[in-house]
Parts: structure tokens; C-alpha cells; sequence
């Protein structure tokens, strides 16, 4: 195990150094690195004693596996009207950063007195870890207790510190600023460059808003999806939870009824193990869902 963790982790630093040097329309992600160091790399060096192991073949190898993946011109933010990213709910701000955001552009939270991430690239987005659960969840508590109030987010397009407003599209970030009610709880204000007009920035412009109506069309179909799964599963336990409680009522419950509930509950517990093995609803709806069944 020792060996393997020492090989691996050599590979994964020099990939890892690399990478940094990389435009960020090529760079990988961690997820992106270590599946080519798993299935591309490490197996040509598991059997490798580790003094025998040489940088520079490593760093080769390496090479040729980042030319064999074209660059993504979707991480420009110059070709991305921030308008796409208006008025979005609160609790889908998770949703729009992992699913309708490429995965390779700088982004910022900042939501007033619920807190305010740290300008991060969206390349290793982990919902916990930047900081925007804790924003959610702050938020929350006054989002449910004023139903009629809005609370939404709005993207602009800003300067990232000691950067110039050149067109280098690493130099810019998307700032999702919330509103509470239209009151914003940021600095509105966005750096006003523009591409030069021609055919090609044209073309590319047109190709990635194409790309993030197709992106956002799946979101809407999974989300629809999510829904119907959600009400299929309340309606089940509904089901058993109301067969129950008519059969505990009962003095003299008929065998066929009991059965009847048993096989609601297996049935619904074959559904619930189901949709949650195959990602279809998170570990907290799992739980709370298990918490009915037994109440």
C-alpha cells in the first residue's frame, strides 16, 4: 500500500505541477487528473520499483495525454452574457455552479450580512468546501419564514484583483450577487470590455450561449425529473403510513389488510434503496424518508 500511495502521489504531483502552468482552457481538474493517472499512467508504473522511477518520462507521458484533450473555449467569460445568470433562486445557486457554470471560469458568492465566498475557480467546486453551503444555510432560515419575500441571485461580470481589463479571460469572474426584495447585497457595478466584432469571436460567442441553453435545458429536464421521483416516493409512504395507522385503529384487522400494508412498506423500502443507489435523491432525503417509514 505504501509503495503504491508513494508512486501515485509522485505522478500526481508532477501532473499536478503541470497543470498550474496551463492556460486555464486547458487545465484539469483533480477529478479529470486522477482518473488519467488511475487508468493511464500509474498501470504502467505499478510494477516499477520506486528508485527506478525517472521524472522526465513521467512528465512526458503526462504531455501527451493533456494534447490529446482539446482546449474549452466555453471558459472565456468574454463570451458569456451574464444575463444568462439572472434571477436565480437561492436554493439553486449549488445547482447553477456545478450544472450551468463551466468548469474552468472564476466565480464569487457575496450575499450581505449571510456571508461572501472568496473569488475560486469553478474547476474543483465542492459545494461545502468554498463556502457556499454555509451561505444556503444562513440564508434559509429567514427565505422559510418569509414565503412571500424573494431572495434571488444575480451574476456580474467584475475584475479579479490586480488584473487588467485586457480581454484575458482569466483576468475576469462572475460575482452572484443576492437580492433581497431587489435590495442588492453587493457592489453592482461590472467591467464594461467587449470583444471586437468580428465573425469569429461571433461564431464562438453564439456556439457557447448555444452550449449553455443546452446545459440548461437538461438541468430543467432532471430537475422534472427529481419532482415526479419526489412525488412518487411522498405518495408511497403516505400510502403505508395511512394503511398503518388504519390497521393499528382496527380491533379486528383481516389478514388481507395486513398483507396488504407489509407489502406497501416493502415495496416503498425496494424504492426508496432504489432511487437513492442510483443518485436520484441525496443522503439527507434518504434519511428523512426512512424517518417517516418508522415514525
Amino acid at each position: 500500500m505504501a509503495k503504491r500511495s508513494t508512486t501515485y502521489n509522485l505522478i500526481l504531483k508532477a501532473f499536478t505541477k503541470l497543470n498550474n502552468k496551463l492556460p486555464e482552457e486547458q487545465k484539469l481538474s483533480l477529478k479529470e487528473r486522477r482518473k488519467i493517472i488511475k487508468e493511464v499512467i500509474y498501470p504502467a508504473y505499478k510494477n516499477v520499483p520506486h528508485y527506478k522511477i525517472r521524472k522526465k518520462p513521467i512528465k512526458q507521458i503526462i504531455l501527451d495525454q493533456i494534447a490529446n484533450i482539446p482546449p474549452k473555449e466555453i471558459c472565456d467569460i468574454n463570451y458569456i452574457d451574464p444575463s444568462f445568470y439572472a434571477l436565480i433562486e437561492w436554493f439553486e445557486i449549488d445547482d447553477t455552479i456545478s450544472n450551468l457554470i463551466p468548469d474552468c471560469i472564476y466565480v464569487k458568492i457575496s450575499a450581505g450580512i449571510y456571508g461572501e465566498t472568496k473569488i475560486f475557480n469553478t474547476r474543483n467546486y465542492e459545494y461545502s468546501s468554498k463556502g457556499v453551503k454555509a451561505i444556503v444555510e444562513n440564508i434559509r432560515p429567514d427565505a422559510n419564514d418569509n414565503p412571500s419575500g424573494t431572495f434571488l441571485f444575480s451574476a456580474y461580470k467584475k475584475l479579479r484583483p490586480r488584473k487588467k481589463d485586457d480581454g484575458t479571460s482569466e483576468n475576469y469572474y462572475l460575482d452572484f450577487i443576492l437580492y433581497i426584495d431587489e435590495a442588492p447585497q453587493g457592489e453592482e457595478s461590472e467591467v464594461e470590455y467587449k470583444l471586437p466584432r468580428t465573425k469569429e469571436n461571433s461564431k464562438k460567442k453564439k456556439a457557447v450561449t448555444s452550449s449553455l441553453q443546452k446545459k440548461m435545458k437538461e438541468l430543467k429536464a432532471i430537475k422534472r425529473s427529481k419532482a415526479r421521483i419526489k412525488k412518487t416516493l411522498e405518495n408511497k409512504i403516505k400510502k403505508y403510513t395511512a394503511g398503518k395507522r388504519k390497521l393499528e385503529k382496527s380491533k379486528k384487522a383481516r389478514p388481507s389488510t395486513k398483507s396488504t400494508v407489509d407489502k406497501d412498506f416493502k415495496n416503498t423500502i425496494i424504492y426508496l434503496s432504489k432511487i437513492f443507489s442510483n443518485g436520484k435523491i441525496t443522503k439527507e432525503q434518504y434519511d428523512a424518508a426512512i424517518k417517516k417509514l418508522f415514525k
